[in-house]
């Protein structure tokens, strides 16, 4: 059975999403390299990414459009869809960091009869900003 999904009366300017937060294994980056057929070797390559001044293999920035996407879909429930996504890289994620999302609602649209939530994410490793994503949820209204 599916869990409901919320309506405009739930959603209010300011209220927050759960965290949620994940490690990445290598074994997560080349499982999410071969899903996307992105094969760029600084994604499962340890030594070539090394050789590249960094720290460890890269975390593909397509990740951080996924994690967004399943937060605002997992708080919203399953009769929400999203309607757009402005995603922004500020910072590079390697494997092994502890990386947290954290959203809130940003504003909403009914003016068109449909609600639109807009929402604010941001994944942070520690203290340091990763990405950001301004992400427009449309609310399908029973």
């Amino acid at each position: 059975m599916l869990r409901p999904s919320l309506n405009s009366k739930q959603i209010h300017v300011g209220q927050t999403l759960p965290e949620s937060a994940q490690t990445y294994t290598e074994a997560d980056l080349v499982a999410y390299g071969a899903a996307t057929w992105d094969w760029h070797r600084l994604h499962y390559d340890q030594a070539y990414a090394q050789s590249k001044n960094l720290p460890g293999l890269l975390i593909d920035g397509q990740v951080f459009g996924a994690v967004f996407a399943r937060e605002a879909m997992n708080w919203a429930g399953p009769r929400a869809f999203i309607q757009s996504m402005k995603l922004k890289m500020k910072s590079m994620a390697f494997a092994r960091d502890h990386l947290v999302a954290k959203g809130m609602v940003n504003s909403l649209d009914e003016s068109t009869g449909v609600c639109v939530v807009h929402l604010k994410q941001e994944i942070f490793c520690e203290n340091r900003l990763v990405a950001d994503a301004l992400t427009a949820i449309r609310i399908a209204e029973l």
